[in-house]
């Protein structure tokens, strides 16, 4: 008798979580402005999200505790990074040191900063529900 191998390819909870999570704070986040940024923000979210999750398989391995996730999965975002780069250059206006049309958009830093924070909550929820419904079937 031939033994049948299953060789789909099945993401973490974690992972699928935090992506699908990622996504959802970007069409949510895009719907404000038009479609376009709904198509961006999504897209740009959930590879940031990604990127986060694969670092987080690495270290510190998607089995660890909450807040370690949450805090690798939040620093290792590329769009988080390239937020608090930018509020960095911007800090002056930020501080409200400088004012006038140079600091239209110093606001822009902190927020999406703020919407790469969320991701790896969606990602956490996902994996104790995952855990959950796993407990259940026993």
């Amino acid at each position: 008798m031939e033994r049948v191998v299953d060789r789909r390819i099945r993401p973490h909870p974690f992972a699928l979580g935090q992506v699908i999570g990622a996504a959802v704070v970007g069409t949510a986040t895009g719907l404000f402005l038009n479609l376009v940024a709904v198509v961006v923000f999504s897209a740009g979210l959930a590879a940031g999200a990604a990127v986060s999750a694969i670092v987080c398989r690495w270290r510190p391995g998607f089995g660890a505790a909450g807040w370690k996730l949450w805090i690798v999965g939040s620093l290792a975002n590329p769009v988080v990074l390239a937020g608090a780069a930018f509020s960095a250059s911007e800090y002056e206006c930020l501080l409200g040191w400088k004012t006038g049309w140079d600091c239209l958009f110093a606001d822009i830093g902190p927020f999406v900063t703020g919407l790469g924070l969320l991701p790896p909550l969606a990602g956490l929820l996902a994996r104790w529900w995952a855990g959950r419904a796993a407990k259940a079937k026993m």
